[in-house]
């Protein structure tokens, strides 16, 4: 009785098990539609049973996969594949379909498609030589100066990608200055919400690492000894606006007489983005006299992200221009003292709006530089020195139409 027992479990489990499996595609094998089969399977060529869902990294390698008596193609929007059938080859049509995992770019081509600035941009991403990105946000900065080539990191919108090194595709031809010249800028990278930040660099395309007045739109200090009272009373002569955003620095008065001139009712404001411009003053743990210099492009004081709009930011700005700050510098590959002359953004000597020292009696009252490509905080200027003013602004997203971001075929914005 046992042995009965036994074998008519084991039927039972053979039954079911046949019919478990005439339930899915057998050798893989699914029927389309009535002319067509698709057999399925993974980068490696292993078999599935199943088209991959739109929340799995995979999506379908169209150079990979192929038709006999047709084609294949992709919909985004139904998230399936589409044939087309040969209309002069009478019978089925067998598609054989390759599913790869999506790297950013292919993520980016999915959402936008072809061609668009963005897509392009990550094409170019590196992640053999990029920085390291840590769990909280921190990145591991090196030196670069030899290659050129795009790295991401998260900000405060989500994924960033951040121009480095040698790079010579990052060239947007954009406005015209009081005299009516043509402006050329630099891309620092693309924010997490897509928009586009960039950098002044003067009425004609630069080579990396050349020393120009062109490439400021002049000279100003960053500010005056300004001397309050309270735990830090120098504190104010670091900062971009103080005294509850109601007085302005020098040099933020400086950018924004600029901006009237060549910006405001102008035909080019309409494609300007309100970005956070983050002055990321953390006091140091080991040095009370100085700030942090974080590496993140995420800001951590709400203080600190200077916008116009005051729900984006503290709404410290009158207008949506800012100066590139010390993580930017240091993330294009201005780390260290010597060996990082020649990336994009080495051009001399120029403010950025990270303050270093806030300490008059102890440190100093001194603002970081980007020293002929370095960021250090030995190459720091002091508040009340000389040095060039490089204006950074940010575009809306998809403003770049055209060009191929060369010197001689810049971006242009339409």
């Amino acid at each position: 009785m046992k042995k009965k027992g036994v074998l008519s479990l084991s039927i039972f489990v053979i039954l079911m098990s046949i019919l478990v499996i005439s339930k899915r595609p057998i050798n893989n094998l699914i029927e389309y539609d009535e002319n067509t089969t698709l057999a399925l399977f993974n980068e490696d060529g292993s078999k599935i049973d199943q088209v991959p869902s739109r929340d799995s990294g995979y999506i379908l390698d169209t150079k990979k996969s192929s038709c006999a008596n047709g084609s294949i193609s992709w919909d985004t929007d139904s998230w399936s594949p589409v044939v087309t059938v040969n209309n002069e080859v009478n019978g089925r049509v067998r598609c054989t379909l390759y599913f790869k995992e999506a790297t950013a770019y292919d993520q980016c081509i999915v959402q936008y498609g072809e061609g668009t600035f963005l897509c392009n941009a990550i094409a170019d991403l590196n992640e053999e030589k990029c920085p390291t990105v840590n769990k909280d946000g921190t990145i591991n900065v090196t030196a670069e100066n030899q290659d050129g080539y795009v790295c991401s990191a998260p900000d405060d919108y989500g994924t960033s990608y951040y121009y480095r090194g040698n790079v010579t595709n990052n060239y947007v031809k954009f406005g015209t200055n009081e005299s009516g010249q043509d402006m050329y800028w630099r891309i620092i990278r693309i924010n997490g919400d897509g928009s586009i930040r960039m950098i002044y660099d003067g009425t004609r395309a630069h080579v990396n690492g050349e020393e120009s007045d062109d490439r400021n739109i002049g000279t100003s200090s960053f500010n005056e000894l300004i001397d309050t009272n309270g735990d830090f009373p120098w504190i104010d002569s670091v900062s971009y606006t103080y005294n509850n955003h109601q007085n302005d620095s020098i040099i933020k008065s400086y950018v924004d007489a600029w901006y009237e001139k060549v910006f405001l009712g102008s035909e080019y404001e309409s494609y300007l983005s309100d970005e956070i411009f983050c002055t990321s003053r953390v006091i140091g743990e080991y040095n009370p006299c100085a700030y942090e210099l974080l590496d993140s492009l995420s800001c951590i004081n709400e203080e600190d992200r200077y916008t116009v709009d005051e729900a984006k930011g503290n709404g410290g700005l009158k207008y949506p221009i800012g100066l590139v700050t010390a993580i930017e510098g240091r993330l294009a590959g201005g780390v260290g003292i010597s060996g990082v002359i020649g990336h994009y953004l080495d051009a001399g000597v120029y403010w950025t709006m990270s303050p270093s020292y806030y300490d008059l009696g102890c440190g100093g009252l001194v603002v970081y530089t980007i020293n002929y490509g370095v960021v250090s905080q030995g190459l720091s200027l002091d508040v009340t020195s000389t040095s060039g003013v490089k204006p950074v602004i940010n575009l809306k997203s998809n403003s770049l139409k055209s060009g191929a971001g060369t010197m001689d075929n810049p971006y242009t914005v339409g």
